[in-house]
């Protein structure tokens, strides 16, 4: 078959990574509930980002626990079911006792630029990671000062380790 062929000549070329695509796919969704239903439809959508995250949470606290493991940030980390790795760079600082982590790229976000959706990728990055800790662990904090979504240099997760 030719087109085989031709496939395995361009490769992955054109493949988009999936986390790109998700963002493609949220945006647009999210900016046809908000054309549609305006501030109602946004409440909507920040409620099931919320509901989505904290169901991740909770899967990855499940994955924890079923290895006798308790629910530190260490294992959060450890045990997470996303991998940032394909998704992301970025580095690890510890500042102050807490775990920073400070991303320079991100898929996510430039699945958002790649469609000029920039203001609906925002209210996924608004609300997910908090949400995922809440899940996961609710004595958990994250603070996130920077977002590559607003526009800033690079994402700052800082999560608060000591208070």
């Amino acid at each position: 078959m030719d087109t085989l062929k031709e496939m395995g000549e361009v490769g992955k070329k054109y493949k988009i990574n999936s986390f790109n695509f998700f963002a493609r796919l949220f945006c647009t969704f999210t900016e046809e509930v908000i054309t549609q239903f305006g501030e109602p439809g946004k409440k909507v959508i920040i409620n099931a980002v919320k509901k989505f995250g904290e169901r991740r949470g909770k899967e990855i606290a499940e994955i924890v626990k079923s290895l006798g493991k308790e629910l530190t940030l260490k294992n959060y980390f450890i045990y997470s079911t996303f991998d940032a790795g394909e998704t992301t760079k970025y580095k690890v600082n510890i500042v102050d006792g807490n775990v920073e982590l400070v991303i320079k790229e991100c898929v996510f976000c430039e699945g958002c630029m790649d469609w000029d959706k920039l203001e609906y990728g925002k209210i996924y990055c608004d609300y997910i990671d908090e949400a995922i800790l809440k899940g996961y662990n609710p004595n958990l904090k994250i603070e996130v000062p920077s977002m590559l979504t607003y526009g800033d240099k690079r994402c700052i997760q800082r999560y608060i380790v000591k208070e």
